[in-house]
């Protein structure tokens, strides 16, 4: 990947909750100019430019594509993401993708066969919570000599949404209307496809690859016929250990835990206060006040088109944590184990190698397994 000079122009397809929120992102970053905004309505992209310095509106994502752009987020609905994040690559953009990648294994790789198609260009899925800093400390933890491999994972992020009410999020300190389409059965799957795809992801980031799900739940508060609201999902690793993940949408009060328990150590963050524990030392614990994840999300995704890095979040990462969501939705429905397609996700890493055999790209991904990925919901 070549480096940029100079300020960069960012777009964004999808001016709704999240799209909005990555705009004033990126708009509050020194050298970075909000250029560019398409939304469906366009009431809601004329009153967000005004927001960040007075951007253009376009009727269409293909006109915004027209704009003298450097990168461009997408954030339309996840089931909606295909058509868009293709198009900024085929257009030569760097990508900045919401998550869920899609909400299918054969979008997923339609959208990663495009990002291998332009290893030149920065492509990355925007999983939020790799970039809080307790998470990082956690990571850190859990990866360094010594400490053994990992026995038993678990999150468990609580949250209480209710498409009646406004919505408050603790990670961004504010009150929200959440979109319609979360509750979608067809379009939105519900928290254990997408919300929870954050914490498949980063247990995926800590322990290793999962190999097999099973999951209990129910819709117990919202309208008949929609998502189920409160869930588990049991993780069995590729390398042996266990796991839990549950994001329900039915808990009145917020409340995060999330942990991991190695060989030699035990690591978790108790709502933003580190305790970690050795076979031989005492507990330390350390507490985060600050919980924004938002701006060094956005600060990497620019870092990555000045300096030509790879992502911490591939494309290819993206689809392998959509491939534990569908595991997890099945077997919600079957009510059994479930295998994670981990086929499928190998098979896009093979095609795209394929492609992009001899063509010349940078090397090295923190956290990255996708071959020439290049670097790059709420949570």
């Amino acid at each position: 990947m070549s480096t940029h000079d100079g300020p960069v122009r960012i777009g964004v397809i999808g001016c709704g909750l999240m799209g909005s929120l990555h705009a004033r992102t990126f708009a509050s970053l020194p050298g970075v100019e909000v250029a560019a905004l398409h939304n469906r309505s366009r009431d809601k992209a004329e009153a967000l430019a005004q927001e960040v310095g007075g951007a253009t509106v376009y009727d269409s994502y293909q006109q915004l594509l027209e704009h003298d752009l450097d990168g461009v987020v997408v954030a339309t609905p996840d089931h909606l993401h295909v058509e868009p994040a293709t198009a900024v690559l085929a257009s030569g953009r760097h990508l900045f993708l919401e998550k869920a990648i899609a909400t299918s294994l054969e979008d997923a790789a339609t959208i990663v066969a495009a990002g291998q198609a332009r290893p030149d260009l920065a492509a990355l899925v925007a999983y939020p919570l790799r970039f809080s800093p307790v998470y990082q400390a956690m990571q850190r933890e859990v990866t360094r000599a010594g400490v053994g491999k990992p026995i038993q994972a678990w999150s468990m992020r609580t949250h209480f949404l209710d498409p009646q009410q406004q919505v408050y999020d603790k990670y961004r300190d504010h009150y929200y209307a959440t979109p319609a389409w979360y509750f979608d059965a067809e379009h939105g799957k519900g928290p254990i496809f997408s919300h929870a795809s954050h914490d498949y992801d980063l247990l995926g980031w800590m322990c290793g690859e999962v190999e097999s799900v099973f999951a209990i739940g129910d819709n117990y508060l919202l309208p008949p016929g929609s998502v189920a609201d409160a869930f588990t999902v049991s993780l069995r690793f590729a390398n042996g250990a266990i796991g839990q993940v549950s994001t329900p949408w039915v808990t009145r009060v917020d409340y995060d835990i999330t942990g991991v328990a190695t060989e030699q150590m035990t690591v978790m963050n108790n709502d933003g206060e580190m305790r970690v524990k050795d076979a031989t030392g005492p507990e330390r614990r350390t507490t985060f006040s600050e919980n924004d994840m938002w701006q060094p999300l956005g600060s990497h995704f620019i870092d990555c088109i000045r300096q030509g890095q790879q992502p911490l979040v591939s494309l290819l990462d993206g689809m392998q944590a959509i491939a534990i969501s569908e595991a997890a939705l099945r077997s919600l429905a079957e009510r059994r184990e479930v295998p994670v397609d981990l086929a499928a996700v190998r098979a896009a890493a093979t095609s795209g190698a394929s492609r992009s055999s001899g063509a010349s790209r940078s090397s090295g991904a923190s956290g990255s397994s996708e071959p020439g990925g290049g670097a790059g919901h709420g949570a």
